[in-house]
């Protein structure tokens, strides 16, 4: 015979699986430590790219005037201090933010699987209390 609390309990668990099993597998194989700090790791990389890409694209658009400074200025140094620094900023910044995103994401994978975890529990002792 059926047992209608067995049966919710295991459409509840399908549901999850179904919704955000295989995407808390994939995080839940790794410690926190790992998982975030290789996100951020990504993340720095992407800054790197993007700021690589902002400044080529301000070069090529304002070619004319990126040389007339240079010649003008003559001070390669205070130019690359100051591009060092715009970088280190968005980087620092978005190694912040992809830090409190990541940490946030595995705080919430772990306490939906501690939920799943549960109810297999629930529904072994449920097995168990059938036999």
């Amino acid at each position: 015979m059926l047992n209608e609390e067995k049966v919710i309990l295991m459409t509840k668990m399908a549901a999850f699986i179904d919704r955000e099993g295989k995407k808390n597998d994939a995080i839940n194989s790794y410690f926190k430590s790992d998982y975030v700090g290789f996100n951020v790791i990504k993340a720095v990389i992407s800054a790197t790219i993007v700021f690589g890409i902002c400044i080529a694209t301000y070069v090529l658009c304002n070619f004319e005037a990126v040389l007339s400074n240079l010649y003008n200025t003559g001070n390669l140094l205070a130019i690359g201090r100051r591009v060092l620094m715009y970088y280190l900023l968005l980087v620092g910044v978005y190694s912040l933010v992809a830090y409190v995103i990541y940490s946030y994401r595995y705080s919430k994978m772990r306490k939906s699987m501690k939920a799943y975890y549960g109810d297999l529990k629930k529904l072994a002792r449920l097995y168990e209390k059938e036999k």
